[in-house]
């Protein structure tokens, strides 16, 4: 017989071993006490009151929820959220009013959405999740959508752990992920439902910006993403405000570190990168300073230098003749922001360059168009940031388009005024022609992509 009431599934969870699950109790429409799921709880005979008692005692945060049910109805009821001891004659009052109307109760531990963890849903091939939220927002915009090995490793990277349950690709398993032990089991995943689907295999694309990727900040996204892929990133430990700090990528040979801000959302060249280690708190403190919102900045990255021969931009996109390769010698900073630009590579560092972008092409399918921050030690290409594009164009077009007119804007006047150009001239049906000798991969072209404002380069020698 098929196990379909909410509660009996859950017991069945915990019973057969598939997995965690939040503590709780269950009692019928006859007030009659069904199951009793509490962490180390000696089943003894107890009443209702006892045992709500017990479970807000166990539970870590102090508190309950009290859900309905019926077998007519099994979704869309009534919820009561948050209830701690104080409360306890209004959960009993609750229990009641369920009875008398049939339905069943559910009162399970509340377990807190704002711990530093994510919830989500695994399906198939797929793998869904956003921090701050119940396993819901799968329903919302936003959620971070991957494909389960690549979600498994970002979450594994991230926390130290990944989803932890026994149910096959077939089935859609809503779950919770939190950096402190909890549930019956006291583990690091809670099972909150399952169902049995068909077709569970799906095709997509990863997008980001994302919730998760503003979470841990999107230059950490995105590497974390080229370390999966087996692209060379160098060292790095993130320092987030969200969760406790991680790390990933290889060891470079140099024991030099550089320190990098890591943006919600990517700003190009508006906050502080360095390469020598200063005061982290200090820094946080004058960068947020920068932004418009009270929170700009997700993390800091500590990251092992790279000995930089050479370093630059590159363009990967589905079609070779399409890509862009740009760079110069020695660090990169300056061909970033758009005051050394010579792009004059040796044969032997493009040749490297285009084995790394051949293997990135061939995820394609997978990242979309994406664009790359690389240093080159005479030894390795090093994916130093990775960017999915939105909006790319070709040769020297940064963002294709057929505007109402251009403006110039000269590379000279530099980034923040190029960004308070872009805000005045935004839905004004203008373009922008960039003038001087900069890079499309250029923090300028990064910009003028993010903001989708048709736009191309302009030599400054042809203007002339």
């Amino acid at each position: 017989m098929p196990i379909f009431l909410k509660d009996d599934k859950l017991a069945y969870i915990n019973d057969m071993g598939l997995g965690n699950i939040a503590q709780y109790i269950s009692i019928d429409p006859n007030g009659k006490i069904k199951h009793i799921q509490i962490s180390d709880y000696a089943k003894n005979e107890a009443n209702v009151k006892q045992l709500i008692t017990a479970l807000i005692k166990s539970s870590r945060s102090g508190a309950v929820n009290i859900r309905s049910f019926s077998p007519y109805a099994m979704k869309g009821n009534k919820l009561v959220y948050n209830k701690m001891i104080c409360d306890l004659e209004e959960i009993i009052q609750q229990v009641q009013q369920n009875c008398a109307e049939g339905k069943y109760s559910i009162i399970n531990e509340n377990i807190d959405i704002n711990d530093g963890g994510v919830s989500g849903v695994v399906l198939g091939n797929i793998i869904e999740f956003a921090p701050k939220d119940t396993p819901k927002c799968v329903d919302k915009e936003g959620v971070c959508l991957l494909e389960k090995s690549l979600g498994y490793h970002i979450l594994k990277t991230v926390y130290g752990f990944q989803p932890e349950f026994c149910f096959g690709d077939e089935y859609r398993v809503e779950f919770s992920i939190h950096p402190n032990r909890e549930g019956v089991k006291q583990t690091h995943t809670i099972v909150w439902e399952y169902e049995l689907f068909q077709n569970a295999e799906h095709e997509f694309k990863i997008t980001w910006p994302n919730k998760f990727s503003k979470f841990i900040g999107d230059k950490t996204f995105g590497l974390i993403i080229a370390d999966y892929l087996g692209m060379n990133v160098p060292f790095t430990t993130v320092i987030p405000r969200e969760v406790a700090p991680f790390t990933f990528g290889r060891k470079t040979g140099l024991f030099e570190k550089w320190i990098r801000t890591c943006p919600i959302v990517k700003e190009p060249g508006k906050y502080y990168s360095g390469n020598q280690w200063i005061d982290p708190f200090t820094l946080m403190q004058s960068e947020e300073s920068k932004g418009d919102n009270d929170i700009n900045i997700s993390a800091i990255l500590s990251q092992d230098a790279v000995d930089a021969k050479y370093s630059g931009g590159a363009i990967i996109t589905k079609e070779t003749e399409n890509d862009v390769i740009e760079g110069v010698q020695g660090n990169g900073e300056q061909f970033m922001l758009g005051q050394d630009f010579k792009n004059d590579l040796p044969e032997m560092v493009k040749n490297e360059l285009k084995a790394t972008m051949n293997t990135l092409r061939s995820y394609n399918n997978l990242l979309g168009d994406v664009s790359i921050e690389w240093v080159y030690d005479n030894k390795e290409i090093w994916i130093v940031q990775l960017n999915q594009l939105k909006n790319n164009g070709s040769g020297n077009i940064i963002v294709p388009g057929i505007p109402s007119s251009y403006e110039k804007f000269y590379v000279k006047n530099g980034l923040e005024a190029l960004r308070d150009r872009i805000q005045i001239i935004k839905n004004k049906d203008i373009g922008i022609e960039i003038v001087g000798d900069v890079g499309v991969t250029s923090h300028f072209g990064d910009l003028l992509r993010q903001s989708n404002i048709p736009s191309r380069i302009v030599n400054a020698s042809e203007n002339n």
